[in-house]
């Protein structure tokens, strides 16, 4: 069996780490796969054919080394690293075992910050394949000399027939983390301005903190829209689509994205997105065919308030948004077929 290792910091409630969730562990013909994690959190469970760190913080330098040292001894075919965290494992495991096959998986279009930055340009010039979560991402994020090594992974996590029709209503609805990438405030703004055409609009975030929400929270008091805004707090996901059946729309207002994989899932049950068209939004979207872009509020508020009168054509474009992912490539499907192809020699190897 040829063992492939994906190697992420920890387990959460995040795109990366549901991703890699819908890829189970286990054998697959010759290939046998497994999840690594650096640390253990408080909570989580194992899964057969996982491996966590000790129970410690991510700053400890013990974790890296406890993954390091874990992968030397045993080193797989093919090492799969997410995030720069771990890309710091696999820069050292290369360096001490250059013949084993890396990958260093790429998840959002920009860099968070200079190690971030940094460790990245090292792990992508080392590793034997860069993969990406989009084509926006591996443009913006790989160097033109390396491009050759970069491949897009779907991040199609399950395929699902064509929703029935949901009933039409100013229901919006949010679900990922509460940060300033995902630009909540704007959307804020947004549902403000549709209160003052729908009394009975709400909003619904579901999420957990990643460092907005006081802030979100406050911007509610303000504007009192206590009425008609929810935070539900963190979900897991299989529990999503129930908690999003009364919505009409989804609302994201990033300010920047790779995949955006909630607005996929958010299509896919056949909501109609109102969102900024940044990163791979922007090519998997279309303005008034299967989404509403939000360029300028006012624009964008018209559009919702002119498809909440036109329910025949609301129920068009939330079609056109199920159908679009109908019968595309499924993330765990192009992960093993990415990783088998390198692993013999079928694709171009640094």
């Amino acid at each position: 069996m040829k063992r492939i290792v994906h190697l992420i910091p920890y387990h959460e409630i995040g795109g990366v780490e549901i991703a890699a969730r819908s890829l189970p562990t286990g054998p697959y013909g010759e290939l046998e796969f497994e999840r690594n994690y650096l640390v253990r959190v408080s909570g989580s469970t194992v899964e057969v054919g996982e491996h966590h760190g000790p129970m410690i913080s991510l700053n400890n330098p013990r974790a890296y080394l406890h993954a390091l040292w874990r992968l030397y001894r045993d080193p797989p075919e093919l090492l799969v690293a997410s995030l720069w965290r771990c890309a710091l494992v696999l820069i050292c495991l290369k360096v001490l075992r250059p013949r084993t096959k890396m990958v260093i998986f790429l998840h959002a279009a920009h860099d968070v910050h200079l190690v971030d930055k940094l460790a990245n340009r090292v792990a992508m010039s080392l590793s034997n394949a860069i993969w990406a979560d989009s084509s926006v991402t591996l443009e913006r994020r790989v160097p033109r000399c390396l491009r050759r090594k970069g491949r897009v992974v779907s991040f199609l996590l399950n395929q699902r027939s064509l929703p029935e029709q949901r009933n039409l209503a100013p229901e919006f609805v949010f679900w990922g983390r509460l940060n300033v990438q995902k630009g909540l405030d704007r959307a804020l703004g947004l549902v403000a301005a549709m209160v003052r055409h729908q009394r009975d609009a709400r909003f619904t975030i579901i999420g957990p903190d990643g460092g907005m929400e006081d802030r979100l929270r406050a911007q509610v008091a303000k504007w009192r829209l206590g009425d008609h805004v929810v935070f539900k707090g963190p979900m897991q996901y299989e529990e999503i689509p129930a908690a999003a059946s009364r919505a009409s729309f989804y609302l994201q207002t990033s300010l920047d994205e790779g995949m955006a994989m909630s607005v996929v899932e958010a299509m896919q049950i056949g909501l109609v997105p109102v969102v900024t068209p940044v990163g791979e939004i922007a090519n998997y979207c279309k303005d008034e065919v299967s989404a509403i872009f939000v360029h300028e509020d006012d624009a964008a508020i018209e559009a919702v308030l002119a498809l909440l009168s036109n329910p025949d054509r609301y129920r068009w474009m939330s079609c056109a948004a199920a159908k679009y992912w109908q019968e595309r490539p499924l993330y765990r499907d192009d992960f093993l077929d990415a990783a088998e192809e390198l692993i013999e020699g079928r694709v171009h190897a640094a």
